[in-house]
């Protein structure tokens, strides 16, 4: 299987039960849209329920939606709860963004006060999601495919006591995050997963190159792999590897 997309082309009602209470039966079809929380997404609950579950937020890319990543969920591993969540910004119809991109000094970067916002509208989300579903708040990765990528690492970077870890594909760290990155235990605990291309034609692999060696020097220590032959995409390898590592997690 490959699963691509490029950077371009890329309710239920709150139940009376108490938070933690929603099972599988409950949650209905898994390609409804939810509306309830501060952000659309769409969810996947293991076979018990989300009561005490792992959680795994899938942050797709430019130009995509909720549907995208969320293609993935039968392919992660059984006991994690899955949620697929759309951007908050419109490009056109179900077509959606994190932030309007840009480039500064010859570099990719983005709208800061779009990407601030997103940031704290996925955070959000994730308390929300805890509160409704019960899922278990020491475990939560942030799994992101390009622009969601870069907001995976804008949010475990910046805030990592908020997430156990976070899955990188084909993103960067931009250099307008990197005064906000600072060294600590926590940080240094973070547990990354980096993929990347060594085609990739919309965020070249010297962005993967850069982004490592700036954990590494935070004293996070990524599992990073770069495929031969991949572009802007996820292939067979790349989520053979994730989800290999998503178990190692447990």
């Amino acid at each position: 299987m490959i699963f691509s997309r490029s950077a371009a082309t890329l309710s239920v009602l709150l139940a009376l039960a108490l938070p933690g209470a929603v099972s599988a039966q409950q949650a209905g079809d898994e390609n409804q849209l939810h509306t309830d929380l501060v952000l659309p997404y769409l969810v996947h609950l293991p076979q018990h329920g989300g009561k005490g579950a792992p959680l795994i937020v899938l942050l797709h890319g430019r130009g995509s939606n909720e549907q995208d990543l969320f293609s993935l969920r039968d392919a992660l591993p059984p006991q994690f709860a899955v949620v697929s969540v759309r951007a908050p910004l419109e490009m056109a119809v179900d077509h959606y963004q994190w932030f309007e991109g840009t480039t500064v000094h010859g570099k990719l970067d983005g709208n800061v006060p779009e990407q601030h916002d997103s940031l704290a509208h996925i955070k959000r989300l994730v308390d929300q999601l805890v509160q409704r579903y019960g899922f278990d708040r020491r475990k939560v990765y942030l799994v992101g495919f390009s622009q969601g990528a870069i907001m995976s690492y804008e949010a475990g970077l910046t805030d990592p006591t908020a997430f156990r870890g976070i899955g990188v594909m084909s993103g960067a760290i931009f250099d307008s995050v990197m005064p906000e990155v600072h060294p600590s235990p926590a940080l240094s605990n973070l547990q990354v997963f980096v993929s990347h291309g060594d085609q990739d034609s919309v965020i070249p692999v010297q962005y993967e190159r850069e982004a490592t060696d700036r954990l590494r020097t935070f004293g996070v220590k990524p599992e990073a792999h770069v495929y031969p032959g991949m572009n802007h995409e996820i292939n067979d390898a790349a989520l053979h590897d994730l989800v290999a590592w998503l178990k190692r997690q447990q």
